[in-house]
């Protein structure tokens, strides 16, 4: 007789989908809403997420757990083991792109990377690692993406809040991807904006903003601007089955709109946490002269407080897969169509596992081995890695370098204790700070 992994209940399940499913999708499965955010915030809906799991796992042990979501049968990964066998997997027999996914992200990035298989995702692939520079810990134009970041952070107000800091993100990463004409183009990262917007409710009918925009990146790629990203297209290998121009609108909203989220709430981090911020003070002193792309990335201890902000609070919440063949799993038989979910709300968070799950612990990417923990995937882990996760990391650390460097933050709202476990939900729209000068520096004149 073949084996039966373990079932949820029909309560359980409503659980899950009332915890999880339903709160992702109503804040915005591809663009955040502040609205929803702010509620589910308020109510700790992650944290009560987080304690189901706890649960599911110990009443039926590791799994993995079928679970229903809405009214179809999905596998719940509540291990490691098994997390790290669906990513390993991964595009095949475990595919990124299940009909969710396809429906919401297809609408403003068709031919995505993250939407490809087989030779198709191979292609894509190989042309993403070659304009990310993706092996490389510091991207051949590091330099020129610091001097950026530098010129856009020092014209900052003094107070910070989160449509302040966007914007000057966005002016960020168009300069980065698109090249400095593409500075004031609001234009294109308010037609993405849109395109993300429409996807949340899944559409079946394509967007009128899609061709304008594309428009817009094609202009961009032919203008092919020294020392932007989208000037590496030519020299990348791509062929027509490549799309090339609808690579890089994965590049400007995980940089412009995730990266920034996350930036933010690793300055919260470090604002309210005086050990951890004299630590990475002390970093940068001792780094001297900021100006360069190789000293950006040797500062281990800032880097691993943004990674810090990814592992606590995931932009990601849950992953998913679909496999694209029947499969034994513990003896037995998953068949092909079976979603797979990974809640990296829960497995960041994991108490049983992790004795610093909810404290503030940069300390664990330097000296400890949360770097090769396949628990943590804000930026997943094997063939489907994200690989502009060196680039994010350089760009998100040269504007934490920025701010602390030059400024002395404070967190206005909302608190954090960095006596007491840290909050499930860190709402970043809400955010607020003060980033004035040191009363050391000299006045200008």
């Amino acid at each position: 007789m073949a084996a039966k992994l373990p079932e949820a209940s029909l309560a359980e399940s409503l659980q899950f989908n009332q915890l999880v499913i339903i709160p992702n999708a109503v804040q915005g499965l591809f663009k955040r809403r502040p609205t929803p955010v702010a509620a589910a915030t308020r109510f700790g809906v992650d944290g009560h997420a987080v304690r189901l799991l706890e649960g599911l796992r110990r009443k039926h042990g590791p799994g993995p757990l079928w679970i229903r979501v809405m009214t179809s049968k999905a596998l719940l990964m509540l291990s490691t083991e098994d997390v790290r066998r669906a990513l390993e997997g991964s595009p095949s027999p475990f595919a990124s792109d299940p009909e969710a996914k396809r429906k919401g992200m297809g609408h403003f990035q068709p031919d995505a990377l993250t939407l490809s298989r087989g030779e198709l995702w191979e292609n894509r692939r190989r042309f993403a690692e070659a304009v990310l520079d993706s092996p490389q810990r510091v991207h051949a134009f590091a330099d020129g993406f610091v001097a950026v970041v530098e010129e856009e952070i020092s014209e900052l107000p003094e107070r910070l809040d989160y449509d302040t800091f966007h914007a000057a993100f966005r002016r960020i990463v168009r300069r980065i991807v698109l090249g400095d004409a593409a500075r004031e183009d609001e234009q294109v990262s308010e037609l993405l904006g849109e395109l993300m917007s429409e996807a949340n409710k899944l559409p079946s009918e394509p967007s009128k903003h899609f061709e304008p925009y594309i428009a817009l990146i094609r202009r961009y790629i032919d203008a092919a601007e020294e020392g932007s990203l989208v000037s590496r297209i030519a020299q990348a290998p791509h062929d027509d089955e490549t799309r090339a121009e609808r690579q890089v609108t994965h590049w400007l909203f995980a940089l412009q709109d995730t990266l920034a989220a996350n930036c933010l709430r690793a300055l919260a981090l470090l604002a309210s946490h005086p050990e951890q911020r004299a630590k990475a003070l002390a970093e940068l002193t001792e780094a001297g002269d900021l100006h360069s792309g190789e000293a950006v990335a040797g500062l281990e201890y800032l880097r691993a407080c943004l990674q810090e902000a990814m592992r606590l609070w995931p932009t990601t919440p849950l992953l998913s897969r679909e496999m694209i063949s029947d499969l034994d799993w513990n003896g037995a038989v998953v068949p092909a169509g079976t979603q797979i979910l990974i809640v990296n709300t829960f497995h960041h968070r994991d108490r049983e596992r992790l004795a610093y799950a909810d404290r503030f612990a940069p300390e664990e990417w330097t000296a400890g081995d949360a770097g090769s923990d396949w628990s943590f995937n804000h930026f997943s882990h094997g063939p489907q890695g994200c690989p502009g996760s060196n680039l994010a990391l350089l760009v998100g650390t040269a504007v934490l370098a920025g701010l602390l460097g030059a400024r002395r933050p404070q967190l206005l709202e909302p608190s954090l204790n960095p006596g007491k476990p840290l909050p499930h939900m860190l709402d970043y729209f809400r955010l607020r700070f003060a980033i004035e000068a040191p009363s050391h520096t000299p006045a200008a004149g």
